[in-house]
């Protein structure tokens, strides 16, 4: 669903929040999801990142002001953004979900409740410690993470291991918007709770009666420099048709 691609953009801000230096890092994962089951790549630097599921790419350069790509290899498609545009996105979104808060709270109870079930809404956001395990080698803290009806998710984080941190840091632009919805609020001070790096996820999300799964778990760490060409947009995304960003459709 489009809507994952959305929210995994705008969590990639979190995943700066890396305060020691470290070498670089390629990661191996088995992953799952609606197109089946396969191995990704994810690789880490000082100056770039790359994300990868069984069908699309996330590149984030962290110079220059900053780009995040996001390539749909499926689709043999690919759209940018600049974390300026991230953070105008993400306050027309939050306007519109204010309206819609408002109209939500004129409808009669039993109607609200309704409504606000098929839409994955109502309830809080909590992070809870698990059990700890081995991932890749490594030591590893279970969390057990939900966010109202719609969002759960499961996440095992290791302090044996760091990316190394940005040159740059953009976060602020990217959170300030979503600090101001109270469940995003509420998510991200829960999410605080977590320690390390994470090497296994899985997350189950509902909204508007559509769910959509998805997994990944590390099986091997690599730690040692990066060739450029991993993180040369062009060329990966050669033959491949620019689209507009979801986010930014979705805020007009």
């Amino acid at each position: 669903m489009s809507l994952l691609r959305v929210a995994g953009a705008a969590g990639l801000a979190a995943a700066l929040a890396v305060p020691v230096m470290a070498e670089d890092l390629t990661i191996v994962y088995k992953v799952a999801g609606t197109s089946g089951t396969g191995t990704a790549t994810s690789y880490y630097t000082a100056d770039k990142m790359r994300m990868s599921d069984l069908e699309h790419d996330t590149i984030v350069e962290y110079g220059g002001g900053g780009r995040i790509v996001t390539i749909d290899h499926k689709k043999k498609e690919y759209y940018e953004m600049t974390p300026a545009e991230m953070e105008a996105a993400m306050k027309a979104l939050d306007e519109q979900r204010q309206k819609a808060s408002e109209q939500m709270a004129s409808l009669p109870p039993a109607l609200r409740d309704k409504m606000q079930a098929v839409m994955g809404g109502g309830g809080t956001a909590t992070v809870t410690k698990g059990a700890t395990r081995k991932v890749a080698g490594y030591d590893c803290q279970d969390y057990d993470i939900s966010a109202g009806e719609g969002l759960h998710m499961k996440l095992c984080a290791t302090t044996a291991i760091a990316p190394p941190a940005p040159n740059v840091d953009y976060r602020g632009a990217a959170l300030a918007p979503m600090a101001a919805n109270p469940m995003l609020k509420g998510l991200m001070n829960e999410m605080k709770k977590i320690q390390g790096f994470s090497l296994a996820e899985s997350s189950t999300v509902r909204l508007m009666g559509r769910t959509g799964e998805t997994s990944k778990e590390a099986t091997e760490v690599k730690k040692g420099s990066i060739p450029a060409s991993t993180f040369d947009v062009a060329e990966i995304t050669k033959g491949y048709k620019k689209v507009p960003s979801p986010l930014t459709r979705m805020a007009k």
